[in-house]
């Protein structure tokens, strides 16, 4: 069992990134068969860390398959490893779309 041993809490740690908090994950269109980038926005609301994706067209949007992931933060984890938990969350979602397959 790993336990976080700085000061700092999830909440704080994530608000000082330095870095935009998203997911870019290359994928394959379905229907094209062309590479594309899904974009999943990430956002702490209280103890849930949040995945969006911006749908990219009418059918997308009319689809909640993917548009949104979500976990509840562990502050038995850190944030990299809650960050890395909310991803697997976002690459189940893409496996189940009906638009995209992950790109090899």
């Amino acid at each position: 069992m790993k336990i976080y041993s700085s000061h700092k809490t999830i909440t704080e740690q994530f608000e000082s990134l330095n870095k935009l908090p998203l997911f870019e994950i290359q994928v394959v269109d379905k229907k094209t068969k062309q590479q594309e980038y899904i974009i999943f926005n990430i956002s702490l609301l209280g103890s849930k860390f949040i995945a969006e994706h911006i749908a990219l067209n009418q059918e997308q949007e009319d689809s909640y398959k993917i548009a949104y992931c979500s976990i509840v933060s562990s502050n038995w984890l850190t944030l990299d490893e809650n960050l890395e938990e909310l991803y697997f969350e976002c690459i189940e979602a893409i496996n189940n779309s009906e638009f995209y397959e992950l790109s090899e």
